[in-house]
C-alpha cells in the first residue's frame, strides 16, 4: 500500500513537471540571438580609417619640419646672442632674451594650436565613421535577427560562427571608401 502511494506520488510529480516544462514552452520567448564584433580591428583595418590616418600623417609632417626648421633658427638665435653677451649692455642683453623668450613662447603655443587642431579634425572624422558603423551594425543585427552584439574585448571566448567583424568591415569599407579630413589650419 505504501509502495502504492508513493508510485502514485511520483507519478503525479512527474505529469506536474512535464506539464510545467510544456506550459514554459508555449509561452517561452523565441531564443535570444547574439554576435561579436571585433571594433579594434574594425578601427585598425577599415580603409576610412586608414585615410583618415593618412591624412594626419600629411599634416603632421608638414607641422613636423615646420616646427624643427623653427627650433634651429631659435637656437642659432641664442648661440648668437650668447657671442653678444659680452658686447650688449646688461639692459640690451635683458631685452633681447625676452624677445627670444617670446619667440620660444610662441613656437611652443603654435605647437600646442597644431596638436589640438589635429585632435578636433581626427575627432570629427572618426565621428563619421563611428555614425556610418552605426548604422551598418544596426542593419545587420536587424537582418540576422540579432539581439544583442558584444565587443569582442569584452568576452572571453567565442566561436567564429558569431562574428560578424568581416562582414561589417565590408560594408563599411564599401560606403565609406575614404574620407576628407578638413584643413586643420596652423
Amino acid at each position: 500500500m505504501r509502495r502504492r502511494a508513493v508510485l502514485a506520488g511520483c507519478a503525479a510529480f512527474a505529469l506536474a513537471a512535464l506539464a510545467t516544462v510544456e506550459l514554459y514552452a508555449q509561452t517561452a520567448e523565441p531564443p535570444q540571438r547574439m554576435a561579436v564584433l571585433d571594433i579594434e580591428r574594425v578601427r585598425r583595418n577599415a580603409v576610412a580609417v586608414q585615410a583618415i590616418r593618412s591624412q594626419l600623417g600629411g599634416y603632421l609632417e608638414v607641422y613636423r619640419t615646420e616646427t624643427q626648421k623653427e627650433e634651429q633658427q631659435i637656437r642659432a638665435a641664442q648661440d648668437e646672442l650668447a657671442g653678444k653677451r659680452a658686447v650688449l649692455s646688461p639692459d640690451d642683453y635683458a631685452e633681447e632674451r625676452r624677445k627670444l623668450e617670446g619667440r620660444l613662447v610662441e613656437a611652443q603655443g603654435r605647437v600646442q594650436r597644431r596638436r589640438q587642431s589635429l585632435e578636433r579634425v581626427n575627432a570629427e572624422a572618426m565621428e563619421q565613421v563611428k555614425q556610418t558603423l552605426e548604422v551598418i551594425v544596426a542593419e545587420i543585427a536587424r537582418e540576422q535577427g540579432l539581439s544583442v552584439i558584444l565587443r569582442k574585448d569584452q568576452v572571453v571566448f567565442v566561436s567564429p560562427v558569431l562574428e560578424i567583424t568581416d562582414e561589417v568591415l565590408r560594408r563599411l569599407d564599401q560606403r565609406l571608401p575614404s574620407i576628407a579630413i578638413s584643413d586643420p589650419g596652423g
